[in-house]
């Protein structure tokens, strides 16, 4: 009996061991001498001194609650011996006259249980995180649409260069608040498109030189200090890229490059094509890096400039060039400056809206929009209304249906969340009551669909809010062409 006994214990793997009443081991299994012990036997050892590394009683001995209490209390503690967490119990041994006999101790690694849980409660952190923001993102792009689609409208009404120049400062700031929805949306797992457009080089530098100028140019000039930027850059040179992306990038560089001239230098940007790739150089005259710093410069929060840095700047960089799939490398020269090349994939040119010839008597719609947000349906119904379209609006889901049955549309927007019923239900329905027309579904939220389940559902496009007047115009277009031709096929 008494080796069965011995087999059992030897085959557990928690850590077990007999003491007396004088804390010395009187019998262990064998993990515990295996691990404990280095291979060596434990008994005679003060469980002390073999299971915590102790010269002396420990004050927290878990068998002192647990015949307080009457109950076994785990005890957890971290061993700096094995760098690991351990769970200890204590279970006390009474003669039948009541008198205190010993213990047995047994002790577990928690380390693994450990992580999994701090996995487990960091996922579900990051769950709730990932809903939050995707719900801060969904009302975030309805904000945006409404200012994006105002700004478009207003800036058909002036020829103020002035007024121009600001509304476009107003544009691209949301399109720039609607970059960081996109990122909040990464965040949440809920974005799995990187749709890349053509970016004209040359005014995408000028804009970030623009937004730029209260650092080298203001701010310098207040304390005496002159900063000359060098612009050399075709005007019919295109790239690849996210826009918002792209201009964070390079205000970082241009931020960089003017902390690196205390007193005062040139800022030259040049761009050239090489082998169908994009290749834009900053340089500037400043006091350089070492080698060093040189190899750093990427490591995330590594900064030069102590407090007033925080050491994302080139990190974050170096993240979004990648994510162009681009390439970027740096050089410099104590005293002589730095230059920081990046590589990018070339672009066509893309021509916009009012480049096009739209051809009005052919494409124009008679259009139903459904959308519980009444400032995005005036908003919509200007814009499109201005392109000669004929719009009806709807704020009930109910409503639209009724006056979809009523009248004959070609193309139908719908927004996604609504309350009555979601905009799956919408052009669901709209397909039962006419397979021809066109269903556009509007959404501030980000689709994680294939296109043939978007299909499946009834939706002919998509439409992500908030979004640039060019890219409705068109989606409008090719719904009106794709209502004609099933039109034209089912006759």
């Amino acid at each position: 009996m008494e080796e069965h006994l011995k087999t059992i214990f030897d085959n557990i793997t928690e850590f077990i061991a007999l003491c007396d009443s004088d804390f010395n081991i009187i019998y262990s299994n064998k993990p515990a001498d295996i691990v404990l012990g280095q291979s060596q036997s434990i008994v005679g050892t003060k469980c002390y001194s073999s299971f915590r590394g102790k010269s002396e009683k420990c004050a927290d001995c878990p068998l002192v609650p647990s015949m307080e209490s009457g109950t076994v209390i785990p005890l957890e503690s971290f061993d700096e011996r094995f760098e690991e967490y351990f769970e200890e119990r204590a279970y006390p041994i009474t003669t039948e006259s009541g008198r205190f006999d010993g213990f047995v101790l047994m002790s577990k690694n928690l380390t693994k249980s450990r992580e999994i849980e701090e996995k487990y409660a960091q996922a579900k952190k990051m769950a709730a995180l990932g809903q939050i923001s995707s719900g801060v993102a969904h009302d975030f792009n309805n904000v945006l649409t409404g200012v994006l689609g105002r700004v478009q409208l207003i800036k058909r009404q002036t020829d103020d260069p002035r007024v121009l120049k600001n509304l476009k400062m107003i544009e691209t700031a949301a399109h720039d608040g609607s970059a960081t929805v996109r990122r909040m949306q990464d965040f949440a797992r809920l974005r799995t498109d990187e749709k890349f457009i053509s970016i004209n080089v040359k005014e995408i530098i000028d804009e970030v030189l623009a937004l730029t100028r209260p650092k080298w140019r203001d701010n310098s000039e207040m304390h005496g200090v002159i900063i000359e930027p060098v612009v050399e850059i075709e005007k019919e040179m295109y790239m690849l890229g996210d826009p918002s992306d792209l201009k964070g990038a390079f205000t970082n560089l241009i931020f960089n490059a003017v902390d690196a001239m205390p007193e005062g230098g040139v800022l030259s940007i040049t761009a050239k094509i090489y082998d169908e790739k994009i290749v834009i150089d900053f340089e500037d005259t400043g006091i350089g890096m070492t080698e060093d710093t040189l190899e750093r410069i990427y490591d995330p929060f590594f900064t030069t400039k102590g407090v007033k840095g925080t050491g994302l700047g080139m990190s974050e960089v170096y993240g979004v060039i990648k994510r162009h799939r681009g390439a970027i490398e740096a050089t410099s020269k104590i005293g002589r400056g730095t230059k920081v090349s990046i590589s990018l994939p070339s672009g066509e040119r893309v021509l916009k809206m009012d480049e096009v010839e739209i051809e009005e008597d052919k494409y124009l719609s008679k259009i139903l929009i459904i959308d519980d947000e009444e400032y995005i349906l005036d908003m919509l119904e200007e814009l499109l209304e201005d392109q000669g379209h004929s719009v009806t609006t709807s704020s009930s889901t109910s409503n639209g249906l009724e006056l979809f049955q009523k009248s004959n549309f070609d193309v139908v927007i719908t927004d996604l969340g609504m309350p009555e019923m979601s905009g799956w239900e919408v052009a669901e329905r709209i397909k039962k009551l006419n397979s021809a027309v066109s269903v556009v579904l509007l959404t501030g939220w980000a689709l994680n669909l294939e296109a043939e389940k978007i299909k499946e559902n009834g939706v002919d496009f998509t439409l992500q809010k908030p979004f640039d007047e060019e890219n409705l115009y068109q989606l409008i277009q090719d719904a009106k062409k794709l209502k004609d031709q099933r039109t034209s096929d089912l006759s």
